[in-house]
Formats: structure tokens, C-alpha cells, sequence
């Protein structure tokens, strides 16, 4: 995270119009790219909360088209949220003073903010099914909101983001080049990573419906209600776009269907968890189960390995570049990363065919009711 200074974040959330005066603010949140920051506004005796963000534009190269994507979305998912009287939340970006939804500082960097969502609570891994479940249906609803935006397609605002061949061509140029002699310590993961080329090609998007999907579905991309434990809104849109619908419930699975952090350092930790799955698959379903094709429902049990290897592939990639990209908290980070990806990995082709039962099961249960 860059070094700013509480008197240059007040100055940078003061180019927005707040409901009050900026008491206070704190870094918040653990993300691997953008800085964030939480800023306390006090407007008489009520005290307003803010996210304010810093986009990465050494990540994110068009800024302004991933706000325009952001401000579609989240109004598109506010205007249907409104309809269904669900009174699930979205984020509602704040606009800058000038009408824009960005704010471009004086060094080049891209901040917006939007409003603190109340009542809500993340987790980097899930205390029980249920919390599962009902982020597989957030997520899943969130996919069937957005199955009629209207307009044109979304910015592609990172090329190929999800494109695992790409990936795979790049990770096998960076270990030809061997530019930090780093290769030849890492052998036994570059050899997994090898021997499953083949999963590079199973998800070749132009065979699958084009949707609008979020790219990041991490389990704590989701807010969870703190009393009810309903999901209840989606947040972190930066990578919004058109693309497969199947990385997204892959990487949810990912994230949720496994035993430990995603760089846990201790692999006999990490495992993937098969009744979890189950779980996520009935919430999905029952959320996004009648605008999906029978394609993707199809490929759902085979959707997470392909992000986890994905996942691993960039992970390992990165250190094999000197850590460049992923922010790194300690000497090979990115090995822990890339070693729990791999060991869940081949926990999840372990399970493979109970997977892909639990996906039968649970598709002709729910989408024949």
C-alpha cells in the first residue's frame, strides 16, 4: 500500500460530495491491489461512513472505464433491488464534485468512494455451511440481476482476464526466460503446473453464453447480514465485465469449498470440502438456476479447478517475476499462495466425480421445482 497521509486521504475524500466533515479515517479492508480507506464524516449528531478507494491503474490500465462499468452496474442492480422489494443493499458510488463518480489527484491517481454498507460482515472463510450457501446465492443473484443490462457490453477493462491458456503461454515464457534464476528452486510446482496443461483449454469462453459477471467472487466479496447471516450485497466491482459465468462459481468454490486461507502455510490444512460445495451449488442454483444454460450447469463441478489452477499459475508466475504483482506481507508469500493452490488443486480432482454428482443432484432437485 502507498504511503499517504491522513491529511492527503481527508484531502482526497473532500473532492467528493459527503454528508458532513471528515473526522477521522483508517485503512480498512486487506485487499492484494487497491488501497483502501474508511473516513468517519460527522454532519451534525449523525456520523457517516465512507469507503474510499485508490484504483491501481498500474492494475487497472482504464480507470475511467471501470467506473463507467461500476456506475452501470450498481445502477442497474439498484433499480432491479427496488422493483423485487428485497431490501438487499448494493454499493452507490459517491459523486465527485465536479458530476464525475472518480476523482484524478494531482499525481495521477484514480480514487472514488462509495457508501458504507451497514449491518454487514465479510469472512475470508466460511464458519459453517449456511454462510456458504447464502453467499452462493448472493452471488447468484447477482448473476440473474444482471442477466438484461441493457446497453452495450461492459468495458473489457482488463484484456483476457480469464483466459487460462493465456495464462498458462505466459507462465511457460517466464520459466524459459529464468530471468531471476528463481526456477530451478520451484521445480516440483512448475512440473504440476505442466502436467495439467490440459485445463488451460476446458473453459474456451466463445463456446458459452457471454454474461455480464463479477471476476472476483471471493468469499468476502460478499456481505453477509451480522444478524440474519442473509447475503446481502455484493461489493468489489473493479473487474465487472462480460465474460463466462463459470469462473465466477469456480472461484466462489474456491474460496469457500476449501478448509484454510488461500496461502496457508501448513498444506495439511488445505483440503477441499465436498459438503460445502453442496452447499454453494443449492444456493447458486436456486438464485441463478433459471437463467443459466444447460452448458454451463454442465461444467459447473469442473469450474473450480480451472480458477484454482488458474489462480496458482499467476501466483506462481508473479514469483517467478520477483513478486511484482500480488502484494506480498512476507519473504515467499507468493510460494505459500501457489503451494495451497496446487494442494487444493488436486484435493478438488480427488473429489472430482462426487462433484459431479452433487451438481446432477442438485440441478434436476431444484430446477425442476
Amino acid at each position: 500500500m502507498a504511503n499517504h497521509t491522513k491529511s492527503f486521504i481527508n484531502e482526497v475524500g473532500n473532492q467528493f460530495n459527503l454528508d458532513g466533515y471528515i473526522g477521522s479515517s483508517e485503512v480498512h479492508g486487506n485487499g492484494n491491489v487497491n488501497d483502501t480507506f474508511l473516513l468517519f464524516c460527522e454532519d451534525g449528531d449523525s456520523l457517516n461512513r465512507y469507503t474510499l478507494q485508490r484504483i491501481n491503474h498500474d492494475v487497472f490500465k482504464n480507470p475511467e472505464g471501470l467506473m463507467e462499468n461500476f456506475s452501470r452496474v450498481t445502477r442497474h442492480l439498484q433499480s432491479k433491488i427496488k422493483e423485487d422489494g428485497s431490501g438487499k443493499k448494493c454499493l452507490t458510488l459517491v459523486p465527485a464534485k465536479d458530476g464525475r463518480f472518480f476523482h484524478k489527484d494531482s499525481n495521477g491517481n484514480y480514487w472514488r468512494v462509495t457508501k458504507f454498507v451497514d449491518g454487514g460482515r465479510s469472512f475470508e472463510v466460511p464458519e459453517d455451511i449456511h454462510q456458504a450457501f447464502e453467499a452462493a446465492k448472493a452471488f447468484g443473484d447477482f448473476q440473474a440481476k444482471l442477466a438484461d443490462l441493457p446497453g452495450d457490453p461492459l468495458i473489457e477493462t482488463i484484456p483476457d482476464f480469464h483466459n487460462t491458456r493465456m495464462r498458462f503461454e505466459y507462465f511457460r515464457s517466464v520459466c524459459a526466460q529464468n530471468k531471476l534464476e528463481r526456477v530451478d528452486d520451484v521445480q516440483d510446482l512448475v512440473q504440476f503446473a505442466l502436467e495439467r496443461e490440459h485445463l488451460a483449454d476446458v473453459i474456451e469462453v466463445e463456446n458459452f453464453p457471454s454474461r455480464v459477471v463479477h471476476n472476483d467472487t471471493k468469499l468476502n466479496n460478499v456481505l453477509l447480514h451480522k444478524k440474519t447471516g442473509e447475503g446481502m450485497c455484493v461489493v468489489d466491482l473493479d473487474t465487472v465485465m462480460t465474460g463466462c459465468v463459470l469462473h465466477d462459481f469456480g472461484d466462489l468454490v474456491r474460496t469457500a469449498a476449501c478448509s484454510a486461507l488461500e496461502d496457508e502455510p501448513v498444506l495439511d490444512k488445505v483440503f477441499f470440502l465436498p459438503k460445502t460445495f453442496e452447499a454453494i451449488v443449492e444456493g447458486y442454483l436456486k438464485a441463478a438456476g433459471n437463467v443459466l444454460e444447460s452448458i454451463e450447469i454442465e461444467h459447473l463441478a469442473i469450474a473450480p479447478q480451472i480458477i484454482t489452477y488458474e489462480l496458482g499459475l499467476r501466483f506462481l508466475t508473479d514469483y517467478l517475476e520477483g513478486d511484482v504483482y500480488f502484494k506480498v506481507k512476507r519473504p515467499m508469500h507468493n510460494l505459500d499462495r501457489v503451494r495451497a493452490q496446487f494442494r487444493l488443486l488436486a484435493s478438488m480432482e480427488e473429489h472430482f466425480d462426487q462433484a459431479r454428482q452433487i451438481v446432477d443432484v442438485c440441478s434436476r432437485s431444484l430446477l425442476t421445482h
